[in-house]
């Protein structure tokens, strides 16, 4: 198979982030502007759901994180080389929107944010104290949750070789996330920080990543390699419309499962059923380019839109149908997201992960001059499959 086509096999992966990140950018459009921007009725329950998005964004890191380890497996460094690709991925765009945080915060708001602040989100750190679990780089929590599983992935992936397993820790994560919500009615603080902080928490938030590693163990043991009638896609896609239906109709409300890990389960089906099917009304270019730069477009969004607040005042003060006011302002957002995330994508998220990519064949170069003669190309991993990262 050329690796045109492998790499085909994946866009899928990319459509998920894109439209990940498409779902969670509807969302602060409603929510970020003050007074909140009017939803229409018909679309209402859907774009306020849309906070799921970053189930749906964990689910995939997860899942892709498995296939990249995986593939990689049989490189000299697979540890280092893990950690150097996830550095180099997250932190420096992430850095530039710590400095433009500082710098949007003290104009707009006269705020300043003290070191210990800047250092919390420099290391990644935020999420573990108590009311500083968001970060102020807005929704930056996401990274503060996704850096923690990345510190702890490489061992889980280690013991955790099948489906079977994958199903048990998915369990035991759900019991440790519950302990901790437990744990946390002892911790001096009101109900209202204590609610706060388990939501955006890391091990509330596990099980979510648990979801993901479980979803690639079914896809290795029953879809990779193999012939699949793409019926059984239609089916996946099918569980996924009937459970997001329920959870929007709150039917799944204090079922076995707290809301999150249906989300979880849901946005696993969808994933598995689009690996099957890659239905083209919803795997396309535009999908998949948005899934390209969806981290720049998670970063990036939020601020847009809290600079477009006069912007959304004087669309809303047209004498039009909310859908036409709330769409309009949703077209003119993501065109100006799009193109603020393509150029820092173009010139702070590539430049970082080919930085990332030299310092990995230096390293490669480096195990293959000082140990035996083995072939370069085996060293470099090109006998493997791309990944979908």
């Amino acid at each position: 198979m050329s690796e045109k086509k492998i790499l085909n096999r994946f866009a899928y992966i990319d459509t998920l982030r894109g439209l990940a990140a498409l779902y969670v950018l509807f969302f602060h459009l409603a929510l970020i502007p003050n007074p909140d921007l009017g939803v229409p009725y018909w679309a209402k329950q859907i774009v306020l759901t849309g906070g799921t998005g970053v189930t749906l964004f964990f689910v995939v890191s997860a899942f892709t994180l498995c296939y990249s380890m995986q593939t990689r497996s049989n490189s000299p460094n697979p540890i280092y080389e893990f950690y150097v690709r996830r550095i180099f991925r997250i932190l420096p765009l992430f850095y530039i929107w710590i400095v433009i945080s500082l710098i949007r915060d003290g104009y707009m708001y006269g705020k300043e944010h003290s070191l210990a602040e800047v250092l919390l989100s420099t290391f990644f750190v935020f999420n573990l104290i108590p009311g500083k679990e968001t970060g102020f780089v807005l929704a930056s929590w996401t990274l503060g949750v996704e850096m923690l599983f990345y510190l702890i992935f490489p061992l889980l992936f280690r013991s955790i070789t099948d489906y079977r397993r994958a199903f048990a820790l998915f369990l035991v994560t759900i019991v440790v996330s519950r302990a901790f919500q437990y744990l946390l009615a002892y911790l001096p603080m009101s109900d209202e920080q204590r609610g706060n902080y388990y939501n955006f928490s890391f091990l509330h938030q596990l099980p979510v990543f648990a979801a993901g590693v479980l979803v690639f163990y079914l896809y290795e043991a029953f879809i990779k390699g193999k012939e699949v009638n793409h019926s059984w896609g239609i089916v996946l896609l099918g569980m996924f419309v009937f459970i997001y239906d329920a959870l929007l109709s709150g039917k799944l409300k204090n079922i076995l499962l707290e809301h999150l890990y249906w989300q979880a389960i849901a946005y696993g089906c969808l994933l598995l059923g689009l690996s099957i099917f890659p239905w083209k009304l919803v795997v396309n270019k535009f999908t998949g380019f948005l899934g390209l730069i969806s981290y720049s477009v998670y970063l990036s969004h939020t601020t847009v839109i809290v600079a477009f607040k006069p912007l959304y005042s004087n669309i809303y003060s047209l004498e039009a149908p909310t859908s036409f006011r709330y769409f309009l302002s949703a077209a003119i957002t993501l065109v100006i997201v799009i193109l603020v995330s393509y150029v820092t994508y173009r010139f702070i998220e590539e430049p970082g992960m080919q930085l990332g990519r030299s310092l990995i064949r230096k390293k490669i170069a480096s195990s293959y001059q000082a140990g035996p003669v083995v072939p370069m190309e085996t060293k470099l991993g090109k006998e493997s499959p791309p990944s979908p990262e």
